[in-house]
């Protein structure tokens, strides 16, 4: 993303690389200095689809330098919980606006989208 290389690893759910910036042990945690997402290997399904996009998330807003518009826009003591529920958003959200634009604009909504995910990767 954004010429950051990221790296998606599948690990035990009990592994230290689940606890997040708070001390808690979680499904899934994002790295930005080692540029990791860590994901649970007992992840499957829905959930697995739901959490790996809150994670992008994170990485989206490291790569593009997304986080101090962030933390520009809360309290400090706001930053985690913002940056989360951006994320949230994200992976709750995400699908069904892109859907929306489906039913909107049908084929050529789902063809924007394509070039622009391209351009992430790329």
């Amino acid at each position: 993303m954004n010429g950051y290389l990221w790296r998606v690893y599948f690990v035990d759910p009990d592994s230290d690389l689940l606890v997040d910036r708070t001390g808690t042990l979680t499904l899934a945690t994002t790295d930005p200095t080692t540029y990791c997402v860590y994901l649970s290997d007992q992840l499957e399904g829905r959930k697995l689809h739901t959490v790996l996009i809150h994670e992008l998330g994170h990485c989206t807003m490291v790569s593009f330098h997304l986080l101090d518009e962030i933390h520009r826009m809360v309290k400090p003591k706001y930053w985690i919980e913002a940056e989360e529920a951006v994320c949230n958003f994200i992976a709750n959200y995400g699908l069904m606006i892109f859907r929306t634009a489906y039913d909107i604009l049908g084929e050529s909504a789902w063809g924007y989208v394509t070039k622009e995910l391209e351009r992430f990767v790329a």
